[in-house]
């Protein structure tokens, strides 16, 4: 009898055609090319700043542009990645190999173009004289909010078939990231239990890549000192650890929607 050869090398084969697979369709993908174009724009504007400044505005500039309209841009991406196969889609989960192998492929492509492409952020202000260590350290932080947003499209396509209702969830979840729980939590900062139990109130901003990403760019990047902060419980250890608790937040954001597509995929394949 001949012995079964192991799954791993086929498990890395399909991955890789898949991966390359993906490459090839996003060549084409308008979505793509509007999002390098936004990613072209936005690396530009910190040469708005004056030179003696430059280094310093950066940051700023890159923050904004990742918080209200890159992150839109590449959550668009994941998701047109998602429906882009939505007509070959049983016969892609219905191969031996199953879905594991094809979705690593597929999202750890996706998730390199968005880390890419958001590099590309410092390259203007790099070639102008103006790069540091907090510049790539900001772009660094739009790299892991690009893959954590790519992904979450991704997996909100897999789980929403019909495009249009695709787009208003999307829109729906970046606007509740960016926005829903940040008024929500202002609606009730001022309430006695709050006041009592700040904790409570800073774990959801610690839980939102978006508002992490804000604040690693504020106190890491910027050192933004605020006394009261520092005196200790959730928020002072939070201004200490910025940038590293914002790595561990985008690796577990990073699994989480990573689960979130393969369950999408299952419940097509279930249809």
């Amino acid at each position: 009898m001949t012995p079964a050869s192991p799954p791993f090398p086929a498990f890395l084969q399909v991955a890789r055609a898949a991966a390359g697979r993906e490459w090839l369709s996003h060549r084409l993908n308008r979505f793509l090319h509007a999002h390098l174009l936004l990613v072209l724009i936005a690396g530009l504007l910190p040469l708005l700043t004056p030179e003696d400044a430059l280094a310093r505005g950066a940051a700023w500039w890159l923050l904004n542009a990742m918080l209200y309209a890159l992150s839109l841009s590449v959550f668009l991406l994941g998701l047109s990645s998602a429906q882009a196969e939505s007509d070959e889609f049983p016969w892609l989960l219905s191969q031996p190999a199953g879905i594991g192998p094809w979705l690593a492929g597929k999202a750890a492509m996706l998730s390199l173009i968005a880390a890419a492409s958001a590099g590309v952020l410092a390259l203007p202000t790099t070639l102008a004289g103006g790069g540091s260590p907090e510049l790539f350290l900001t772009v660094a932080g739009a790299a892991g909010v690009s893959v954590v947003c790519a992904l979450a499209g991704l997996a909100l396509g897999f789980w929403i078939r019909d495009s249009v209702r695709g787009l208003i969830a999307a829109l729906a979840a970046w606007m509740a990231l960016l926005f829903g729980a940040d008024l929500l939590l202002l609606a009730l900062a001022g309430a006695p239990f709050i006041q009592n139990n700040p904790d409570l109130w800073v774990l959801p901003l610690m839980l939102n890549p978006l508002d992490a990403f804000r604040v690693t760019v504020l106190f890491a990047v910027e050192r933004a000192a605020f006394s009261g902060l520092q005196d200790g419980g959730l928020a002072g250890w939070w201004v200490k650890h910025a940038a590293e608790w914002f790595a561990v937040l985008a690796a577990g954001w990073t699994a989480l929607t990573l689960a979130a597509a393969w369950l999408g995929a299952r419940r097509r394949l279930d249809n």
